[in-house]
C-alpha cells in the first residue's frame, strides 16, 4: 500500500514541480542571466530532492513514526533550509533582493507539498488511531 502511495507521489510532484520550472523559466526567459539559471536550476534540484527523500521516507516509514512525525519534519524541515544556504554559500553563489523570487517560488511550492502531505499523512494516521 505504501509503494503505491510512493509512487503516486513521485508522479504528481515530479509534474507539479516541472511545470512550475517551466512555467518560471518561460515568464523570466528574456531578462534571464546565466548567473539567475544556474540559481534557478539548483534551487529546483535541491528542493526536489530533499523534498523528495523527506517525503517518500515519512510515506514508506509513517507507521513507523507516527508518534514523532511531527518533530521529524519540522526538523529536517529546518536542516533543509540551512543546507541550501551552506550549499550556496561554498558555492560562492549570493541570493540578492532581485534573485530571492528565484529561490523562493521552489522553496514555497515545495514546502507547501510537504505540509499537504504530512498533514494528510498525520490526519490518516490520527483517524485509524482513533477507530
Amino acid at each position: 500500500m505504501n509503494i503505491i502511495k510512493a509512487i503516486k507521489f513521485t508522479l504528481i510532484f515530479s509534474l507539479i514541480l516541472g511545470l512550475a520550472y517551466v512555467i518560471q523559466v518561460k515568464l523570466l526567459e528574456p531578462n534571464i542571466t546565466e548567473k539567475d539559471a544556474i540559481l534557478i536550476k539548483f534551487s529546483y534540484l535541491f528542493n526536489f530532492a530533499f523534498t523528495y527523500l523527506l517525503l517518500l521516507n515519512i510515506i514508506l516509514f509513517q507507521k513507523i513514526l507516527k508518534d514523532k512525525l511531527g518533530f521529524v519534519y519540522l526538523g529536517i524541515g529546518m536542516l533543509k533550509f540551512v543546507i541550501f544556504f551552506f550549499l550556496l554559500k561554498s558555492k560562492n553563489m549570493e541570493i540578492n533582493k532581485s534573485d530571492f523570487l528565484l529561490f523562493f517560488i521552489p522553496f514555497t511550492l515545495c514546502l507547501g507539498i510537504e505540509i499537504f502531505y504530512v498533514s494528510r499523512i498525520l490526519n490518516s494516521l490520527n483517524y485509524n488511531e482513533n477507530n
